[in-house]
């Protein structure tokens, strides 16, 4: 019997509007006196140290990311930076219609719901900003835990959290990082989702037991399952 669900975040119950982050970044880069280029392309260099949390937090990654380009940053203009990133990614990331309905209507069936994701600081971080860290009983964030999907060890760490054996939680993403693979391997029910907006820029999972192209067709999958 299925006792959880969790959830990915990116292109599962949320999406970002990709164009709106990269002119925050070069807001960034301008403000900081930096070459917007050279910025934007060390953002995309630092993907995984800043997914796994090598860099530290926010504004850490921010002032060793200016340093690597030859700033010397004050501790005033980092926070100022690090502030216009936040709002930036926050205005950037939109809800899907259906997401907080079917958190609440899964949380009615007394299923206990959790969240597993790769993000940077920032990333993870917009969940405060926009309202849903509420939602969930147990949040597993790859630059907290220095672990990111598909490494067993994240999905683990969040059935420990949430206090359930993998073969009784469901796993729901749009598949970028291998991360339904992951979950199968574990012993997870995993679900792919297929819907608008979805970036593609991570790739795709071989391996799901279900597919589903709304978030409200959680439901009905469950009723099946169950």
């Amino acid at each position: 019997m299925i006792r959880a669900v969790i959830f990915d975040l990116y292109d599962t119950l949320l999406y970002l509007d990709s164009a709106r982050v990269d002119e925050t970044r070069r807001a960034l880069a301008l403000h900081a006196g930096v070459d917007p280029a050279a910025w934007a392309a060390l953002w995309r260099a630092n993907i995984l140290d800043r997914m796994l949390g090598r860099l530290g937090g926010l504004e850490d990654e921010i002032r060793t990311m200016l340093q690597q380009l030859g700033a010397a940053p004050s501790p005033a203009l980092v926070a100022e930076l690090a502030r216009v990133e936040t709002d930036g990614w926050a205005a950037a990331v939109t809800i899907y219609p259906e997401t907080v309905p079917t958190l609440a209507a899964l949380r009615e069936r007394g299923l206990s719901l959790g969240l597993i994701t790769n993000a940077s600081a920032q990333a993870g971080g917009v969940l405060e900003q926009i309202g849903l860290a509420p939602q969930f009983d147990a949040t597993v964030l790859s630059c907290a835990v220095g672990v990111a999907k598909p490494n067993a060890a994240i999905y683990l760490h969040a059935c420990r959290q949430l206090g359930v054996a993998p073969a009784n939680s469901m796993f729901v993403a749009d598949g970028a990082f291998s991360e339904l693979d992951g979950a199968q391997a574990v012993g997870m029910v995993a679900v792919k989702i297929k819907q608008a907006h979805q970036s593609g820029d991570y790739g795709t999972s071989l391996g799901f037991d279900h597919r589903i192209t709304r978030l409200t067709d959680m439901l009905r999958l469950l009723d099946a399952t169950i």
